[in-house]
């Protein structure tokens, strides 16, 4: 479920069993604030860097007013109530350090702006401050299904101040191939994400098996050429599997299901019409060259049955 459900939860707060003379339209910002803090797994952007403790610190530096006093609560509810729409951020996993340093700095502004102007003015600057910042980090790729480990991908939620991956698995879904024995046929171990270019790439083998049961593959090796592709000349029935990555730690997996039949249809086919040619050739006419082994063939054959007949 996506994250629209706490909006709603919140609109839908005032007339939720248990809250008597709360009217539609007096709930104040800091009510719903509270009220998704007690979400399971919800909290305001800040608690993902700054405790609760370092709150009250910033709160008694700015008012000076102790942790019980009014003044000081006033502040932290104001500071809960500008911050909340940044539950809904979420960034690469890799900017996460920036956005902790984006919060981080808009505080830090925050308590040195003390006594130089209003308190809620400077708060709206230094929540403006992070929403301009915000807005210059780079947004993470999306995930591309079906499956694979996508790194690139992966986003750390302000709601749970958690890193979360792309939902797919490692094993991608099996590829059912058709080939002839004496035909060559090429394999290809790309994804369409960004993988590292050094990344190690494994080629196994199950003979006469449809399997993904990696305790049965035997390894390839001797592989030249593109370590993402493999060319078999003379394909085997079974299931080649890649691996993208150590095998203890793959970000891919694909398997190809190789089912061979024998000779082409067109090598079939030239056999039959180059016999065809030799039975219709004028017993006067020499053949082509590319024929007198067909003619041979059949004149030792008909010596043969008659030796035999004899």
């Amino acid at each position: 479920m996506g994250w629209w459900w706490v909006p709603l939860v919140l609109v839908l707060a005032p007339w939720l069993p248990g809250s008597p003379g709360i009217q539609a339209g007096q709930l104040c910002l800091w009510q719903w604030v509270a009220l998704v803090s007690w979400l399971p797994g919800v909290h305001p952007c800040l608690l993902c860097f700054e405790t609760s403790t370092q709150q009250e610190q910033l709160c008694h530096n700015i008012t000076g007013a102790p942790v019980k006093d009014p003044q000081h609560q006033q502040c932290l509810d104001a500071i809960a109530e500008a911050a909340a729409p940044l539950t809904s951020v979420t960034v690469g996993s890799e900017q996460r350090e920036a956005l902790q340093e984006i919060i981080m700095d808009a505080l830090h502004f925050l308590e040195n702006q003390n006594n130089t102007k209003p308190f809620e003015e400077s708060l709206q600057e230094a929540i403006s401050i992070i929403w301009v910042n915000l807005s210059q980090l780079e947004e993470a790729p999306a995930c591309i299904p079906p499956c694979g480990y996508q790194k690139a991908a992966r986003t750390f939620q302000c709601a749970t101040c958690r890193v979360v991956d792309c939902q797919f698995p490692v094993d991608c879904p099996a590829q059912d191939l058709w080939a002839h024995a004496d035909e060559a046929i090429t394999l290809d171990c790309s994804v369409p994400f960004v993988i590292p270019p050094d990344l190690p790439i494994t080629w196994m083998f199950a003979k006469d098996l449809h399997t993904q049961d990696l305790s049965v593959f035997e390894e390839l090796r001797g592989i030249l050429g593109d370590p993402l592709s493999l060319t078999l000349h003379d394909p085997t029935p079974g299931t080649i599997a890649c691996c993208l990555g150590f095998l203890s730690e793959p970000l891919a997996r694909k398997y190809f299901y190789l089912n061979v039949t024998g000779g082409s249809v067109e090598a079939e086919r030239g056999i039959q019409e180059r016999f065809q040619a030799v039975l219709r050739w004028p017993h006067h006419r020499i053949p082509p060259d590319y024929l007198k082994p067909l003619v041979l063939a059949l004149a030792l054959g008909s010596m043969a049955l008659v030796v035999l007949l004899v």
